[in-house]
Parts: structure tokens; C-alpha cells; sequence
């Protein structure tokens, strides 16, 4: 929450109107760094199961992505091309990692509580889009854009422990190294400081599907069924325009 605020303070610090007086984006390359987080908005890691486990009766509910990962810093370089005076076709690679707390709970083994111990889970990701400018030759330039593109995820491991029992298992799969497809849409603003320089402020919105499930331990089969994932980034962009 702190990093979402003080990307909104970014935003009001510059959001005042310049005259129009900047070039359009026709023919014009645009290099960026953007910075930001991650808010999940849905999409389950645990699909909730009921089985056997230790020898005993074990039920594992279901748990977002938002229930077992603290965000974490999401980084991203941009590279667009002008192709009319308000239109850009762009290309940008990201990664992100989510570490979990660890000890999350998560059900119970024979009325007893049971916790999870889920790996991180990290991304690189490759999108392409098309943004579309509002007023583009001015220095506060607004756009929307429809994106498209594959993650890279890397293979998730998890543990189970009841300590009441004295019972742990670990490096149970959850999900394999996956390719995933992502859509999704881009809101933002950009500000330019001259000819070349400018900052900017950027809203998404992305659907992730399913990564590969495991073949898990016996008695939590359906535990991996889910893992398709919401979210909506918010980050700051510095960049050139040439």
C-alpha cells in the first residue's frame, strides 16, 4: 500500500496541464524503465481438496495468491515505435518474484491445524500492444492499451506441516515451469519534461492462465487445479522519446 500511494503522489506532482507545444509520435522511437507493484486481484494458488494425509483425514481449502505471497517490486523495460501521430506499437519485458511469509494456514489433518510453506513464485514476461494517445501533442499525453503476451513461470514446490502432530512433508510439486499466455489492458499518462524526456504513471490489468500442474502427492490430488491468476499493476515509467 505504501508503494501504491506514493506512486499516486508521482501522479499528482506532475498532472498539470503543459501547452501544446510537443511533437506527435508519428516515426518517433520510445525507450522506458517502469517500476512498480503488484495488487492480486483474484486467482487461487491451493484449490481447495479433501483426502488422506499422514495416514489421517486432511482437508486443504482454497487460497488466493493474495492469501499466501506479500507483493513485492515488479520491473519493466519498454521499447515503442510511433506508427501515427497518436498511435504506438511497443514491446516490453518484466519480471516478478512473490516470496511467501511461510506458515500459512490452510486447513486442517484430523481437526489439528495444518499450514503450508508455498516457494516463490517469479515471472518474465514478454507482451506486445498497441497504445493509443489522447491529445498527443501535448506534454500530458493520457492513453489506453490492449496487450497481449507469455509468462515465464518457474516451478513452485510447497510443504505441508502439523505440528500438533509432529508431522511435516516437503518439496511436494505443485506446479511445473510453465509458459503461460497473458491479456490485458493498459490506463495511463505520460509527462514530458522536453523534447525527449518524460515521466508517466501507468494502471494494467492482466488475466494469467493456468500454469502446469504437477503430479502431486497422493492424497491432495486437485490441489493444483486452479493457479489461473488476476492482477493489476501499478507502476511509474521514466523514458525517452527520439
Amino acid at each position: 500500500m505504501k508503494a501504491r500511494r506514493s506512486l499516486m503522489m508521482v501522479a499528482l506532482a506532475v498532472a498539470v496541464v503543459a501547452p501544446a507545444t510537443a511533437q506527435d509520435l508519428e516515426g518517433r522511437f520510445t525507450v522506458a524503465f517502469q517500476g512498480g507493484t503488484d495488487s492480486e486481484v483474484s486467482g487461487n494458488v491451493l484449490a481447495g481438496v479433501s483426502g488422506q494425509l499422514f495416514e489421517l483425514p486432511v482437508v486443504v481449502e482454497s487460497r488466493k495468491y493474495r492469501d499466501i505471497f506479500n507483493a513485492d517490486v515488479r520491473l519493466q523495460g519498454f521499447i515503442g515505435y510511433g506508427v501515427t501521430p497518436s498511435g504506438e506499437i511497443f514491446a516490453r519485458a518484466s519480471h516478478y518474484r512473490l516470496e511467501s511469509p511461510g506458515g500459512v494456514s490452510v486447513g486442517t489433518v484430523a481437526d489439528d491445524p495444518l499450514f503450508a510453506f508455498v516457494d516463490p513464485y517469479e515471472e518474465w514476461g514478454v507482451e506486445v500492444g498497441y497504445r493509443f494517445y489522447l491529445a498527443s501533442r501535448t506534454s500530458l499525453k493520457s492513453y489506453i492499451a490492449p496487450v497481449g503476451g507469455v509468462r515465464l513461470l518457474d516451478r513452485m514446490l510447497f510443504a505441508l506441516s502439523a505440528p500438533d502432530r509432529g508431522s511435516a512433508i516437503y518439496n511436494v510439486p505443485l506446479y511445473d515451469a510453465s509458459t503461460v499466455a497473458v491479456f490485458g489492458l493498459d490506463i495511463g499518462f505520460t509527462y514530458d519534461l522536453g523534447s525527449t524526456f518524460y515521466i508517466g504513471l501507468e494502471a494494467e490489468l492482466r488475466y494469467q492462465t493456468k500454469p502446469s500442474a504437477s503430479n502431486t502427492a497422493p492424497g491432495l490430488t486437485g490441489i493444483n487445479d486452479e493457479g489461473e491468476r488476476w492482477s493489476a499493476p501499478v507502476v511509474a515509467t521514466v523514458g525517452l522519446r527520439f
